[in-house]
């Protein structure tokens, strides 16, 4: 693994963005297809997760907060883990919620039901 995604170590990498700030990211993502949000707003509050997963880099384990660079990498990996979720999420909603209008078209897409069957 290249050090351009990590600072200091792989094992904090892994712990604090991929495995706390990627549940955090799924639950987020849940929550916001559950209560109908958009995008822009599961967006800002990704962006907000992701400031909180740069505490934790800096806060136990000495990682530069204010570190642009870093800040991206994260951000970009909680968004992916995020939008994932709202995606899946949102198409098991349509699908189960109005059955009769819409059918499931793969992991991350809904059709509209055709009228003749």
């Amino acid at each position: 693994m290249a050090q351009f995604l990590y600072e200091d170590s792989l094992f904090h990498f892994v712990l604090v963005t991929v495995i706390m700030g990627g549940w955090a990211a799924w639950m987020t993502g849940k929550a916001c297809a559950a209560s109908w949000s958009r995008y822009p707003t599961l967006f800002i509050y990704l962006a907000l997760l992701t400031a909180g997963v740069r505490f934790l880099h800096q806060a136990p384990f000495g990682g530069n907060m204010f570190s642009p660079y870093y800040f991206v990498v994260d951000l970009v990996i909680v968004q992916l883990i995020g939008f994932l979720s709202y995606r899946l999420r949102l198409v098991n909603q349509m699908v189960s919620k109005y059955g009769w209008m819409f059918e499931k078209a793969g992991s991350l897409n809904w059709n509209a039901r055709s009228a003749a069957k």
